[in-house]
């Protein structure tokens, strides 16, 4: 992730741009490491932290996002805080709140940067009918990507201020959203269903993919295999099936993860519709009934 990120923001094209962290004040880290905020501001001074104000934060600004300056126009990189932000992002990544979330490069300077993620934040509100979308958090942002892969100029275009946006993903890898040489079309240019879903549900999405990276650990599989795209579609599916009791479809879904397409079976079928019925009570319902009914289903959910 380090060499990755070297090689964009400490380019030959890109050193005559401004380079960025972004951190999330909502999340803390030691005093003693190195890239907690009072010791940013230590080595780089006030100026290279900028605030990100935003709307439902502004009466604490402590806790807005912090934008930091690593790299002036012509002018060197932090390299010693770039390594550090990594080392600190590779470690959080089950961290329901992270402190590191993007690495950036514009040609604009941090005021009009930290005014455009506001506007960013506020535009994202049609979709989601939040008060303010803090799109840029890395679980929310590589699930907003990757379900909405049927349109990718709609993150791009949304992002078109930078030259060059990367967040940390699920996998310990970095992903970049590049800015588009031409402004697509607005009619073509759009947030599918499917996506607008999933950033709605993304608490409960969360909580699985935690849930499934334990299961992973404990069974001894590469917790970086697991498929973020899989879990979101494992919960719409309860939630489309009629279950409205959060954890009635927190179960349905890791067990359609473990399993497969539990309707396919008559006696788990019966379950859930009962549980319909009787909220709260799928999981009760899925423990009187033998392990050979779930290991049955013959169609794996997902192929």
């Amino acid at each position: 992730m380090e060499q990755q990120l070297l090689a964009i923001l400490d380019s030959e094209e890109n050193k005559k741009y401004y380079r960025y962290l972004l951190l999330d004040a909502l999340t803390t880290v030691s005093e003693m490491d190195f890239i907690s905020l009072n010791n940013i501001h230590d080595l780089l001074g006030d100026e290279a932290i900028t605030t990100v104000e935003r709307t439902d934060l502004a009466y604490d600004l402590s806790s807005c996002p912090k934008l930091i300056t690593i790299g002036k126009p012509n002018e060197q990189l932090a390299k010693r805080l770039l390594h550090f932000s990594v080392v600190e992002a590779q470690s959080e990544i089950l961290q329901t709140k992270r402190y590191v979330c993007a690495w950036m490069v514009s040609e604009h300077p941090p005021e009009m940067i930290a005014q455009q993620m506001v506007s960013i934040g506020l535009f994202l509100t049609k979709y989601y009918g939040a008060g303010f979308v803090p799109f840029y958090e890395p679980f929310r942002m590589q699930l907003l990507q990757q379900s909405n892969l049927i349109c990718p100029e709609f993150l791009a275009d949304m992002l078109s201020c930078f030259k060059h946006y990367s967040y940390p993903t699920i996998t310990q890898t970095l992903n970049t959203i590049n800015q588009l040489d031409y402004k697509p079309d607005s009619i073509n240019c759009f947030l599918s269903q499917d996506a607008k879903f999933y950033q709605q549900q993304l608490k409960i999405i969360f909580e699985l993919y935690h849930s499934q990276a334990r299961i992973y650990s404990e069974t001894g599989k590469d917790v970086n295999s697991i498929n973020l795209i899989e879990i979101a579609r494992a919960y719409q599916q309860a939630y489309l099936c009629g279950l409205t009791q959060k954890n009635d479809q927190f179960i349905f879904a890791l067990m359609t993860l473990r399993y497969g397409q539990l309707l396919a079976n008559s006696q788990l079928k019966q379950a859930v519709d009962e549980a319909k019925i009787d909220e709260g009570s799928l999981s009760v319902r899925f423990q009187a009934i033998d392990r050979a009914q779930f290991l049955s289903i013959n169609e794996q959910y997902l192929g």
